[in-house]
């Protein structure tokens, strides 16, 4: 852990950091909305990177990209901080998942849009497959050499991170665009995050064997 606790610590200080800075010092959020619905999007930035690096070391490693010891000793560290970063993501998210936060992901009558349950849809099976690929390294499941392969395969990943593009994609595209709305004149955390998820996709449909 002692590897990872830098980058961890590096990491969710940047994307807390950046989220105040855009949405409540920059921008027109109300500070009264820091603890919660702002901090949300920095725990949430600061693990789609830990685990975005954590899955593309070894293919860069694969393509031939020299990758320091200190990096590789941190995967570990930092997998099991974006797991649980993301399981906070998700807690925080659904329990402010109403039209005044989310306004883009309902429609008039308060039920889901079609965009809002396609972003909910990728985050929720996304997620899901972060659980598997996290419980398949137990102890008691090391041992099934078959159920270890298939979910470190290049197909289970690649699948996997392509729903959090999904989750990402639906969530903001809309506001990519519209330069002149952005938060502060900041680009957003969704496309942030989707550059994020992009560049770590590439990374691993190319170089994970």
């Amino acid at each position: 852990m002692k590897y990872g606790r830098y980058i961890i610590l590096v990491s969710i200080f940047i994307s807390v950091s950046y989220a105040i800075l855009r949405y409540n010092i920059v921008g027109d959020v109300p500070w009264k909305d820091l603890p919660f619905f702002v901090l949300n999007k920095g725990i949430a930035l600061s693990s789609l990177i830990l685990l975005t690096i954590n899955f593309s070391l070894g293919p860069l490693q694969n393509m031939g990209v020299k990758i320091s010891d200190f990096w590789l000793n941190s995967r570990r560290s930092m997998g099991i901080a974006g797991f649980l970063f993301a399981l906070i993501h998700v807690f925080m998210s659904l329990s402010i998942l109403n039209p005044k936060y989310y306004k883009v992901f309902f429609v008039a009558d308060g039920t889901l849009s079609l965009r809002g349950g396609l972003s909910l849809l990728g985050g929720i099976l996304s997620f899901i497959f972060l659980w598997i690929y996290n419980i398949s390294f137990k102890p008691g499941l090391k041992q099934d050499e078959k159920i270890i392969k298939w979910i470190t395969s290049r197909k289970y990943v690649v699948y996997g991170m392509l729903l959090t593009g999904i989750h990402l994609f639906f969530m903001g595209y809309t506001g990519w665009v519209t330069v002149y709305k952005w938060q502060g004149g900041l680009p957003p955390i969704s496309l942030i995050s989707f550059l994020t998820f992009f560049v770590g996709f590439i990374i691993n449909l190319l170089g994970r064997k």
